[in-house]
């Protein structure tokens, strides 16, 4: 009986929240860490975000799983959690292949600055191709894979 009950109270702490919510709360989470901390601390090894440390910014622990790429930042929702794998290891390739060549691995004449997936892959940068094509961004030559960045 002890049990059930202590069970019932660890799952009342569970509330949803929204994307925005949760990048708030990472937000407010790096600004009260000291300098040398930052938000990366909160990724787990399946770069899901250990969202009970932001359980103080958001009122409970949400029950939906949140992801961030370790790379760029970037916080997506369960529905998108292969996003932020595939953008770490193709920013690591991409980042490597610059500093190797000085040059951007880009798709030639495409409408978008997409990466070349086979040139990296063929240049042993990239061991897995990712199901969706990334685009290098201008600031500091940063992965999306979002093409309206670009409009």
């Amino acid at each position: 009986m002890i049990f059930k009950r202590a069970k019932k109270n660890t799952t009342s702490d569970h509330i949803a929240v929204t994307l925005p919510q949760i990048k708030q709360a990472v937000r407010q989470f790096e600004a009260d860490m000291p300098p040398a901390i930052n938000r990366t601390a909160l990724i787990l090894e399946d770069k899901s975000i250990d969202v009970s440390r932001l359980k103080r910014y958001l009122g409970g622990v949400p029950r939906q799983k949140f992801y961030m790429s370790r790379e760029t930042f970037e916080i997506f929702e369960e529905s998108d959690k292969l996003v932020p794998y595939y953008l770490d290891l193709v920013q690591s390739a991409v980042d490597n292949y610059i500093s190797d060549t000085g040059k951007l691995p880009l798709i030639e004449d495409a409408y978008l600055p997409e990466v070349h997936y086979r040139l990296l892959h063929s240049e042993r940068y990239l061991k897995e191709t990712p199901p969706f094509p990334l685009y290098i961004t201008e600031e500091e030559m940063m992965l999306t894979h979002r093409a309206e960045h670009f409009e």
